[in-house]
């Protein structure tokens, strides 16, 4: 189950990787971006905040789980509704968090072949994808992100697309040794 997983993780990652980097020339893909996640607060905000009203109405008078889930919700209900409302003002922010992400997603590509692939020890060039990551985040991270959003969106596919492939070549590197110690 862990193997179907990683697959379904490293699909997943590529095919956003190649959409990002086919959809990076237009100018407003990081609002669609943030419209999509304020989306995603919206809906399960509103589901989690009639389920808790419906549960609450059934005990009366104590308090219950109930009343949290409904604060809980009101807030992603409102989060999500502001990123509905004014994307603009998000969009910055989501470049900083993809910056934030890039770098901690090539710390732990390191940290998986490094420690996670022993005892095979991978060649040096199984490296340079997550230090390339590493160095993609720290410029999305220390750049003007107002000016530059179609390059943080290209250099976030671009890094996808490059992780997903050294995630397989990794697999593939480890894999044939494992099932022979196994058997």
């Amino acid at each position: 189950m862990k193997t179907a997983n990683n697959w379904l993780t490293t699909i997943i990652v590529f095919i956003v990787g190649v959409l990002l980097i086919v959809w990076h020339g237009r100018l407003d893909v990081l609002q669609w971006i943030v419209m999509a996640v304020g989306l995603m607060l919206v809906i399960p905000g509103a589901y989690s905040f009639i389920s808790a009203i419906a549960r609450r109405s059934h005990v009366q008078g104590e308090y219950s789980a109930a009343s949290s889930t409904i604060v809980a919700s009101l807030g992603a209900l409102a989060l999500g509704i502001w990123m509905l409302v004014t994307p603009a003002f998000f969009v910055g922010l989501l470049a900083y968090i993809f910056g934030a992400i890039l770098v901690l997603y090539g710390i732990f590509h390191i940290v998986v072949i490094r420690f996670w692939s022993s005892p095979y020890v991978l060649p040096w060039w199984f490296y340079v994808i997550p230090v390339l990551m590493i160095v993609a985040g720290v410029v999305i991270l220390c750049s003007s992100v107002r000016d530059m959003d179609s390059a943080v969106v290209l250099i976030m596919g671009i890094s996808l697309v490059a992780s997903s492939i050294n995630s397989v070549l990794e697999h593939v590197s480890t894999h044939p040794s494992r099932t022979r110690d196994a058997a």
